[in-house]
């Protein structure tokens, strides 16, 4: 079970939601990928083992990514356990 978990809300270029989709979903990171309708195009689901191993992939490869415009990071404060 992930230590680190967030949701990113995404806005991407104006056409380029499904092609930004495409890319996120090539990631083991990212565990959902969603197109959404409203302020942003675009939610993820991204879990690592701890905080800094999840910065380091959302700066090195979500923030990378050409057609995306802008991110809001939502840090996931308690993982339920079952």
């Amino acid at each position: 079970m992930p230590n680190a978990l967030v949701y990113i809300l995404i806005i991407t270029s104006y056409g380029k939601k499904k092609s930004v989709a495409n890319k996120l979903l090539k990631f083991n990171q990212i565990e959902d990928v969603h197109e959404i309708y409203g302020q942003y195009d675009i939610i993820i689901k991204v879990s690592a083992p701890d905080i800094k191993k999840l910065e380091d992939f959302i700066q090195n490869n979500i923030r990378t990514i050409k057609d995306i415009q802008a991110t809001q990071t939502l840090v996931v404060s308690d993982i339920p356990i079952k």
